[in-house]
């Protein structure tokens, strides 16, 4: 069997060799073409210049004798003498240049009159008779008759090679147009011929080819039972036999992975099983995948999925669609540690908690495959919660009552209303006094977090002015920053929209975290409260001058009881910011701290704005304002 790479070359052979033979005769034909132009050039072109010079070498002997007849003796001499000799050299090059018969005789009969006209010429410069030379240069037979001529004899050797000139310039461009013709026949039997090697070439070559590329095709999609069909042992051949070996052994690899990958999922769908709180996976249609017993009882799922049926979508609460959004097509992660991010759902007759966490599953590329949801059941943990929340609400309103009367009792005793004091019991008092200050403003922030944890629902929500509350709130800190020399600026734009906030409480917000900057800014430094619209929503920013929070603590400010060790100041509870971002989701905003030691820092704050509610439900808010107003205003 003749080797692939044999078979194209004796395919290629016969179209190489009628390539060489027709550029030989190409090249043949121009050098015909250039031997002929050649030959003009060198020849006939060569003559007619030397017979022109020759021509211009007698018209100037010629005026040497008019001029030696006007008198001008030493220059007509010297230009006889000086054109002789080129003459002489003009004839010599054309006699060795005789090219075409006849024009012999012709540079014969030149040489002879030359020689006869120089003879003249030298009696004529010979004598010094006046007479004389008149008639040696006009007789017949004199000078002017010998120059005519000579200069005949000139035109026709000149005219003859011109002739000829003009009859080899005809020849090649006869020559020229002959052989584009044939040039052309046989580009039209080469390409031809191109052409039927060519489709010889592709049906010998090509056609397994494209048998084994469309085997490969449906290998690729999947097909493994392709056969491509050996036809013969080259190059070919044994691909052939490759790919088939190739689609055998993917036919064993896949049988053996298909059992693995079920052993996988029995697996993984076991170990989801064996999970008491809902866990499912989506892919990136949100179509539910994988999903254990839990989650199909809590979100009312079908216990098993039926051959062929369609696949389930799931949709999940409207809580948790912008998360799950965010999850499938930027890969972010939803781990919320809240109980105001809980999601309740109805499981059988009752209602359970569940504390969403959503996790995108991306592939090695970085493409996303899909989500997993779990839901932790946090049904207990709220109500403990809920317990602890109301433990510590009741204990500080049982609290606040004697508090109360202590904090009075110590003031009267310092007013010295029940007798003097000595200076250790005005000492201890005034310990005493600070004491249950700081223990009443505990109690009081305990109280403002129990409420706020019971979500907003005892806030009454006003459209307010933005830039009317942040000036309340710096008039109300203005002499405190003035004692400290600690600038307050102001900064909203007069056609911001008005915000949807319980005035009161934001304002309460506002002061805290005025109150921490001031606690944080040493004199000379500045705080700044701005406004500005981003989107539907009023960010509200509140920077300083500060001393700055280092950034392993940034993370914890918000926390409850927090202080940053060894830069606390005052007598604070580590309550202010923790009661600061209760109140501002309550609101449905959020809050952010971004801070650099030594710089200042900074918390932004966003709110929503006012939407008037459709006339039915503000009638309804207008009955319900008087109660909800008292509600807000009763002591806890």
């Amino acid at each position: 069997m003749i080797a692939l790479r044999h078979r194209i070359a004796l395919t290629l052979l016969p179209l190489l060799l009628l390539v060489a033979i027709f550029g030989g005769f190409g090249i043949a034909l121009l050098s015909r073409v250039g031997g002929r132009i050649d030959q003009i050039l060198r020849e006939n072109y060569a003559s007619v210049i030397y017979m022109e010079r020759l021509r211009e070498n007698l018209e100037r002997m010629d005026s040497a004798f008019q001029f030696a007849l006007a008198g001008r003796e030493p220059e007509a001499r010297k230009q006889f003498d000086d054109n002789w000799r080129l003459f002489l050299e003009h004839y010599d090059a054309e006699r060795r240049n005789i090219t075409l018969p006849g024009e012999g005789e012709l540079v014969a009969r030149l040489n002879r009159l030359g020689e006869g006209y120089h003879h003249q010429g030298m009696q004529f410069f010979g004598s010094t008779d006046a007479e004389f030379r008149r008639n040696a240069y006009f007789d017949q037979g004199g000078l002017l008759a010998t120059f005519n001529e000579m200069k005949d004899a000139a035109d026709q050797i000149a005219r003859m090679n011109h002739d000829n000139m003009t009859q080899a310039n005809r020849e090649a461009r006869q020559t020229a147009r002959s052989s584009l013709v044939w040039f052309g026949v046989g580009a039209v039997l080469v390409t031809l011929l191109g052409v039927f090697l060519a489709r010889h070439t592709i049906n010998t070559i090509l056609r397994p080819i494209t048998s084994v590329t469309e085997s490969v095709a449906a290998i690729g999609a999947g097909d493994l039972d392709q056969l491509v069909p050996v036809v013969s042992n080259d190059e070919l051949g044994q691909l052939a036999g490759a790919v088939n070996t190739m689609a055998r052994q993917l036919r064993d690899y896949r049988q053996s992975q298909k059992a693995r990958l079920l052993r996988i999922q029995q697996a993984a769908q076991a170990t989801l099983n064996s999970f008491p709180d809902p866990v499912l996976v989506v892919d990136r249609d949100c179509q539910i995948e994988m999903a254990n017993p839990a989650a199909r009882r809590v979100l009312g799922l079908p216990i098993a999925d039926r051959p062929g049926a369609a696949p389930i979508v799931w949709r999940p609460p409207a809580v948790l669609e912008h998360p799950l959004t965010e999850a499938l097509q930027a890969q972010q992660a939803f781990l919320p540690d809240g109980f105001d991010q809980a999601v309740s759902l109805r499981c059988g007759t009752g209602e359970r908690v569940y504390l969403p966490r959503i996790l995108p599953i991306s592939e090695p590329y970085g493409g996303t495959l899909g989500a997993a949801i779990l839901l932790a059941d946090v049904t207990r943990f709220q109500l403990l919660d809920q317990i602890k929340s109301d433990l510590v609400a009741t204990v500080s309103h049982e609290l606040k009552t004697p508090l109360g009367s202590i904090s009075m009792a110590i003031h009267l005793l310092l007013e010295e209303a029940v007798g003097p004091l000595n200076a250790k019991q005005l000492e201890l008092l005034i310990e005493a006094r600070t004491g249950s200050e700081r223990l009443l403003a505990m109690i009081n922030n305990l109280l403002d977090l129990a409420r706020l944890e019971k979500g907003a629902s005892h806030l009454v929500v006003r459209p307010e002015s933005t830039a009317a509350l942040l000036q309340a709130a710096a008039e109300l800190v203005q002499q405190r920053a003035a004692d400290q020399g600690v600038e307050i600026v102001t900064s909203a734009a007069a056609d911001l929209p008005p915000i949807a906030v319980d005035s009161h409480v934001i304002g309460h917000a506002f002061r805290n975290l005025l109150d921490n900057a001031l606690t944080y800014t040493e004199q000379g430094g500045r705080i700044v409260l701005s406004a500005a619209l981003g989107g539907d929503q009023i960010q509200v920013t509140v920077s300083d001058t500060g001393v700055g929070i280092p950034p392993e603590h940034l993370p914890h400010v918000f926390d409850r009881f927090f202080r940053i060790p060894g830069q606390s100041r005052g007598i604070g509870t580590g309550l202010g910011l923790a009661i600061v971002r209760e109140i501002v989701i309550a609101h449905g905003g959020g809050i952010e701290c971004a801070s650099k030691p030594g710089v200042g820092t900074t918390f932004r704050m966003t709110l929503p704005v006012w939407h008037e509610p459709p006339r039915e439900l503000r009638a309804a808010d207008d009955h319900a304002a008087p109660t909800s107003d008292r509600a807000a205003a009763s002591p806890s």
